[in-house]
């Protein structure tokens, strides 16, 4: 499924919202966006965005009904299950069949030398005070120079001048570790940036996959009936044929332009810092392409639903691990890699001890805040659990603090490492009484009972 497909099924089923008014891709695009995630509203197609014919959507990913469709499943649940149990295969054992294509749509409309420039395209500014427009969907693929290997990740690109974008990639990513080799061999790496690409496959770029996987095979699973590749028209870098709009160039070692400030999830502007540079050399598209974008920032954001889907993962992997564990959630307001919060079974004896050991993972390694609740609490209530740590947690007994691994992003003495918080909100006192759970039966039961009511009223 392309994403035009994906956008008409968003449409047959009410998800979608066109608007036809002319809107400024600086800023306009971005807040309306906000509006409409804020009111848990549709996803936005913007027919006509000044500056560009090529239409915008954005908010595809906003839901996890949006996040289920996307990815080809019934739920968020069943794609946890399937891709938890690929990512226990071996990666040979977990490849899906790729066809390839020689006259791919992707390559409809081919532009090179002085016609390729992001002229062509919206230039989306997302937040005040932001250095400029910037690509937030791109999906970056390089090809490791010694290995062979190839990456494909989502990273900012911050629009310098008609042919150059910053590549916002960060220390650890696997694009980050390509252009290293090709520093150490004084050659520049090959770049292609996909904009548009089939949802499964922006979805597979954004999670947090083991080095070891490849982005493409593992979106495959997921693309009906395949996933379609096909070859870049300047370099030996596979794209998705049914993307809409690829972008070619390379990334020179001996240069660099310093990107920022930008709005994201953090809460704060991110300093400028130096960043490598993609030199733009074709565009090739589709002949009535869609740009999409994602709107970063503080949540709700269309980002921080796209983490709901790698919890679904998260969640399979944790609970099949670890017996004590009964649910996890991660919370909108920490997106990937800030808050989960952890319901345990009532056999666990030493939930700040679990924590810890959920730490040492390499799933949640990266986690500053991770709470364990009562089974008996649905972590996927935030005020439910909040209302725990308030009612159940002496600080001076019930949290901890441990130094680790942390995400270059996050504000540390010594980027990349710095102090987690493990807080055991369980009940102590069993002798003391808290209010009972129904069983899920007499919730359903009950929720029934009220839609009748408010049908009759």
């Amino acid at each position: 499924m392309d994403l035009q497909q994906f956008t008409r099924l968003l449409k047959k089923t009410g998800d979608l919202l066109v608007v036809d008014e002319a809107v400024d891709p600086c800023l306009e695009i971005a807040a309306l966006s906000a509006l409409s995630v804020d009111q848990q509203g549709p996803a936005l197609l913007f027919a006509r965005p000044r500056g560009s014919r090529f239409p915008v959507l954005i908010n595809a990913f906003a839901s996890p009904r949006r996040l289920a469709l996307a990815l080809n499943q019934t739920s968020l649940e069943d794609f946890g299950v399937k891709a938890c149990g690929l990512l226990q295969q071996p990666q040979s054992n977990a490849v899906h069949d790729i066809v390839v294509c020689g006259e791919p749509p992707c390559r409809e409309v081919v532009r090179s030398g002085a016609e390729a420039h992001f002229q062509l395209l919206p230039q989306i500014t997302l937040w005040p005070g932001d250095a400029g427009p910037c690509l937030t969907a791109a999906v970056v693929a390089t090809r490791h120079p010694e290995t062979g290997q190839v990456n494909a990740g989502i990273y900012r690109m911050q629009i310098i001048d008609d042919f150059r974008a910053t590549l916002g990639w960060h220390p650890g990513s696997g694009a980050h570790e390509h252009f290293a080799a090709a520093k150490r061999r004084e050659r520049p790496l090959g770049v292609a940036v996909i904009l548009g690409a089939p949802p499964a496959v922006t979805l597979a770029a954004s999670f947090p996959l083991p080095a070891d996987r490849d982005e493409f095979q593992f979106a495959a699973h997921f693309c009906q009936p395949s996933l379609t590749m096909a070859r870049c028209v300047t370099m030996d870098l596979p794209v998705p044929a049914d993307s809409q709009i690829v972008l070619e160039g390379f990334a020179d070692p001996e240069q660099a332009f310093l990107e920022g400030p930008f709005t994201n999830h953090t809460g704060w502007q991110t300093a400028p810092r130096p960043c490598a540079v993609f030199q733009l050399k074709s565009i090739s598209h589709r002949s009535e392409p869609f740009f999409q974008a994602i709107a970063a920032g503080p949540p709700p954001s269309e980002s921080c639903w796209m983490a709901k889907a790698f919890e679904s993962v998260l969640r399979r992997q944790i609970t099949t691990g670890f017996a004590e564990v009964h649910d996890i959630s991660l919370p909108l307001e920490g997106i990937f890699q800030n808050f989960c919060f952890i319901s345990v079974k009532h056999h666990c004896a030493e939930p700040i001890e679990l924590l810890a050991a959920l730490l040492k993972t390499s799933c949640l390694q990266r986690f500053r805040f991770l709470v364990a609740v009562d089974e008996a609490v649905d972590v996927g209530d935030s005020s439910k659990v909040l209302w725990r740590i308030g009612n159940c947690v002496q600080p001076g007994r019930d949290i901890r603090i441990l130094k680790g691994p942390l995400a270059p992003w996050h504000d540390s003495p010594t980027p990349g490492h710095g102090a987690k918080v493990l807080v055991d909100a369980t009940r102590k006192n069993h002798h003391q009484s808290m209010p009972g759970y129904p069983d899920p039966a007499f919730k359903q039961r009950i929720q029934n009972l009220w839609r009748t009511i408010q049908k009759e009223a």
